[in-house]
């Protein structure tokens, strides 16, 4: 398949691309939501809600705003690098369910449409969600390293 053709069929099966999406591709999240595909030998998600797709993007656009300087970057209009994009979106969720004070705890965020919801009903509006807190937690997000661990390079 030709990457047009890809992109194409992609945009027609995802009609309400999913933001966090590569959260959801690296096992860090779910969502109640999200609709997992298989297209050619890559896989995506789409949301089942017009509207909660479009909160996650409002969220998502806001959070990459704010943690631009710890990404050190001028602007976050243009695509980010893959691990850099992991790194907003699972920490930023992380981030914003720590400030939510969420019960739920571990590495995974169970579902980011309930956690979305809950901010909305706390904050009112995305506006006023904390958004330096929210940053700390993207700052001290480390994606997985790939390569040789450690036992392999101390027996090399």
């Amino acid at each position: 398949m030709e990457e047009n053709e890809y992109r194409a069929k992609y945009r027609e099966i995802a009609i309400n691309h999913c933001a966090f999406e590569k959260a959801l591709t690296n096992n860090q999240c779910r969502c109640q939501l999200s609709q997992h595909f298989w297209l050619a030998d890559r896989e995506g998600y789409t949301c089942k809600s017009p509207e909660m797709a479009s909160k996650c993007h409002e969220i998502l656009a806001k959070i990459r705003e704010n943690s631009r300087f710890v990404l050190k970057m001028h602007e976050v209009d243009a695509p980010l690098p893959h691990n850099m994009e992991i790194r907003v979106q699972v920490g930023g969720l992380r981030g914003l369910r720590a400030v939510l004070g969420s019960d739920e705890t571990g590495l995974l965020i169970s579902d980011i449409r309930s956690l979305i919801e809950q901010a909305e009903q706390q904050f009112e509006n995305m506006d006023a969600l904390p958004y330096s807190e929210i940053v700390q937690s993207i700052a001290s997000f480390q994606t997985r390293r790939h390569g040789k661990s450690k036992r392999s390079r101390d027996t090399d």
